[in-house]
């Protein structure tokens, strides 16, 4: 008996097998919890850069457009033809105005955006034909895009509400003034959920010549 009880007594304590694989399997969650962060990580990281990129890229586009654009030396009729061509290039594509312009109609009533090259292209159309209103100002503004990134411009006019009697108006294009929307996505696809960047533009031209 008593050497039965220096038998207990002389045993070490050890972990059984079960508890073991429960360690092993806790260890094993926690690890997949954390490695499963890393994509989510990696993912936020990369649209952080891409939204500071979109930012500084459309403060340059835009600055450019409305430090020319706000010239006293444009004159009325090169403003007004300008501002026509930038809209009537902002509306095409066939879909419609607008963001619409950029994309393409496959079928009656399928439409898709645009691939990068063809969206860079049309966005560059836009810029120039707005552009070409500051022939006669200091600078004339140019843009040189990043191909590795899909860009959007869109150029409107505003609207003045003109009163026809009582309870009763109009909106009428006002020429005088122009909104542009830029856009900026690494990929095509997510053109369109990317963020506006908006400013808009007034004549400041000499306004003898304009139209009532």
């Amino acid at each position: 008996m008593k050497r039965f009880i220096g038998q207990i007594r002389g045993t070490r304590a050890a972990f059984t097998l079960m508890e073991v694989n429960l360690a092993i399997f806790i260890m094993a969650v926690g690890v997949l919890a954390m490695t499963a962060l890393y994509p989510l990580g990696f993912r936020e990281s990369q649209q952080a850069r891409d939204d500071v990129r979109a930012a500084i890229v459309a403060d340059e586009v835009l600055g450019k457009l409305t430090a020319a654009l706000s010239s006293r030396n444009i004159e009325w009729q090169d403003w007004r033809s300008a501002i026509e061509n930038a809209v009537s290039k902002s509306n095409q594509g066939g879909a419609g105005n607008g963001w619409l312009s950029y994309f393409n109609q496959r079928g009656s009533d399928t439409f898709v955006i645009m691939n990068r090259p063809n969206a860079n292209s049309h966005a560059q159309e836009v810029f120039n034909a707005l552009a070409s209103a500051a022939n006669g100002a200091t600078q004339k503004p140019t843009w040189n895009m990043d191909s590795k990134y899909a860009h959007g411009l869109v150029v409107q006019w505003g609207k003045r509400i003109i009163a026809g009697g009582p309870g009763v108006s109009t909106a009428q294009d006002d020429y005088s003034r122009v909104s542009i929307s830029f856009r900026l996505a690494r990929r095509s696809g997510a053109l369109m959920t990317a963020p506006i960047y908006y400013t808009e533009v007034h004549f400041q031209g000499d306004q003898k010549d304009m139209e009532q």
